[in-house]
């Protein structure tokens, strides 16, 4: 056989399923097989993205939390063989109500690789995925795409741009960072719009590749066991370390995003990632719990890529004293939101936890910004609220919003937005209900118990505005009278 004849796409490809590791948690492991897919999808390899996934029911929400998948013209996704027949179903669900044109699936068991199913959107303008089906010998399926919107996508979030850049800048420049604001200004939103922003030119960031975010929601039951790692007793009953999620996220390559941080008591349970953030090395744990087992070290790296050196010695049966080496890479990043007004029920960082993060602040926005979001969401809802109605809903919650920051705490605009849904739902379920009456059981619905934590000064002051007739009326008096029963 000839050099040439060798080296085809269809060999190259089948060297890329061969040598993928499934065991191991690198976020670049598919990286070859991604290359070899698209030369025979004939395609930049760039547009081609590979995702393991451990149970086929969490499909869909994985691959929509990627950001590699946004760019994707072609998605691998692998499943272990047993899981295929739910996953196929899965995942032709999700080219339905997706922007990803064509995927394939490939499961993986002991006897070797599986290609189970290769699809493309019904109407999609593109052939990759004919190639590939016509290499495998496989019939491709036209998914008829359903749940995908006609409007324009949703508008971003509504914020001072300084706000913005600061945030910008501070991913850029620092490894860690912080926003931090009360409930409801989008501090969770405003992280997902700067990791698909990032993602779609990652250059423009200084960064040299695209990194998806491990999403975790801490809570008061964490230990250092979970945010970074420790013993855990293996199904033989003997105490090994486990991964927690910051050395979960390095080796698979992914920023780590704690949202709603301070949930946990994270100066309790940071430990040696204090030593760490400030750019040093730092020893996290052993192997086992025999003194001379294989350190584990948590370090940094000088390529953008995060990495693991000497991963299979936390999986081996066998005594060893190399050590582990946890490397994040320059491009890597620990991204929180922490709730400010809930800071004085749940935990608050210490000044030396709150030195190793940049902060960036996410006010309630101004009334301005506040009409800006509401007219966005009333034009982008899929059930409209039809006029007049309309209009005198958006008075309604401006007048709202307003007294709110005049009288209460800081408050973000989220809540209230939702209370537009509320009534959307309401007319078109009843076109003639009254709309005083909608905005305020919807106003009790989503912002009742915080309301209800105010004392009668208070919501007397917040009265005089919400109860005038062009307001809520007397249905201002029917809210105060149900408040008593969230108290």
């Amino acid at each position: 056989m000839t050099e040439a004849a060798e080296w085809t796409p269809e060999r190259l490809l089948r060297d890329g399923l061969d040598e993928v590791d499934l065991t191991s948690s690198s976020g670049t492991k598919f990286s070859r097989l991604e290359y070899y897919l698209a030369g025979v999808a004939v395609i930049r390899a760039t547009r081609v993205a590979a995702i393991q996934i451990g149970r086929a029911a969490e499909l869909a929400g994985q691959l929509r939390r990627s950001t590699r998948v946004d760019n994707a013209e072609l998605v691998a996704v692998v499943v272990p063989s047993a899981d295929t027949d739910r996953a196929v179903a899965e995942l032709r669900k999700y080219l339905r109500s997706s922007d990803t044109p064509a995927a394939l699936l490939l499961g993986r068991g002991d006897s070797g690789w599986d290609v189970e199913w290769i699809g493309m959107q019904s109407g999609a303008e593109i052939t990759s995925a004919e190639e590939v089906a016509k290499f495998f010998e496989m019939k491709l399926e036209r998914v008829v795409v359903t749940g995908r919107k006609v409007r324009a996508p949703s508008h971003p979030l509504v914020i001072d741009e300084r706000i913005r850049r600061m945030l910008r800048l501070s991913v850029r420049s620092s490894k860690s960072v912080m926003l931090v604001g009360p409930p409801g200004t989008g501090k969770t939103q405003l992280v997902g719009e700067l990791i698909e922003e990032i993602g779609k030119s990652p250059e423009a960031f200084g960064m040299g590749l695209i990194h998806d975010p491990l999403i975790v929601t801490p809570d008061e039951s964490w230990t250092t066991r979970d945010l970074v790692g420790g013993d855990t007793v293996d199904d033989e009953g003997h105490l090994r370390f486990s991964p927690g999620h910051v050395l979960e996220a390095i080796a698979q390559d992914q920023w780590l995003v704690l949202d709603e941080a301070n949930r946990a008591d994270l100066d309790r349970i940071f430990g040696g990632l204090l030593t760490w953030l400030s750019g040093k090395e730092v020893v996290v744990g052993r192997v086992s719990a025999d003194p001379k087992s294989s350190p584990i070290i948590l370090t940094w790296g000088s390529d953008p890529e995060s990495v693991v050196v000497g991963e299979e010695r936390l999986r081996s049966g066998g005594p060893s004293t190399e050590p582990i080496y946890y490397v994040a890479g320059t491009d890597w990043r620990l991204i929180g939101t922490y709730n400010a007004v809930d800071a004085q029920r749940v935990f608050r960082f210490g000044q030396a936890l709150g030195r190793r993060f940049g902060h960036v602040p996410v006010s309630a926005p101004e009334a301005a910004e506040f009409s800006t979001a509401l007219s966005n969401r009333l034009s982008d809802a899929d059930t409209p609220v039809p006029e007049p109605q309309a209009g005198r809903l958006r008075s309604i919650l401006e007048r709202i919003y307003a007294a709110q920051v005049d009288v209460l705490d800081p408050m973000g605009p989220a809540a209230l937005l939702d209370v537009s849904d509320y009534v959307a739902a309401g007319l078109l379920a009843e076109p003639d209900s009254d709309l005083a009456q909608l905005v305020a059981e919807g106003y009790l619905a989503g912002m009742g118990s915080w309301l209800a934590s105010y004392d009668g000064i208070s919501l007397a002051r917040l009265g005089e505005v919400l109860g005038a007739g062009d307001v809520l009326g007397d249905q201002w008096a029917w809210l105060l009278n149900h408040l008593k029963a969230l108290r």
